[in-house]
């Protein structure tokens, strides 16, 4: 039983090493033509440009949630639409977080001051509706100046 062990344990790492053997650190014709990043004739921003691209998309989408919370906030629509419009927010914002947070850390600190307590404001069963249009105007002003600076 021991020896069985052994060899099957030889058999899997031989495997493991032979399958690295196949990967070399020149790309291959086939390589370079499937990957723009390999090719040579490729613009090398692409890939920050189309991250960029996200990242602004994402942000005009949580400004726009914004801009529908306070609509609701102005004609003091009832808590539980209020804290949906909340909820879009976090929401949004989630989807792009991490990468503001990786790409742009002094943004994202500032941005979240006043981000996490709207979306919090808007949960709260007694919400301070002059709270938040402060907030969300703090919020959506950070956000239009982030989005000057996103490349």
């Amino acid at each position: 039983m021991n020896g069985f062990r052994v060899m099957t344990s030889g058999v899997i790492l031989g495997t493991i090493l032979l399958t690295g053997c196949n990967n070399s650190s020149e790309p291959d014709e086939s390589q370079q033509e499937k990957s723009p990043v390999m090719n040579e004739n490729s613009d090398a921003n692409t890939g920050e440009t189309q991250y960029a691209e996200v990242i602004k998309k994402g942000v005009g989408d949580v400004i726009q949630s914004i801009k529908g919370l306070e609509s609701e906030i102005s004609t003091e629509a009832d808590s539980g639409e209020i804290q949906e419009m909340g909820k879009e927010i976090s929401s949004r914002w989630d989807s792009i977080e991490k990468q503001v947070e990786d790409e742009y850390p002094e943004w994202y600190e500032r941005i979240e001051k006043n981000l996490y307590p709207l979306i919090g404001e808007s949960g709260n069963p007694d919400k301070d509706l002059e709270k938040m249009k402060r907030l969300s105007e703090a919020t959506k002003k950070d956000l239009q100046l982030f989005l000057e600076e996103v490349k």
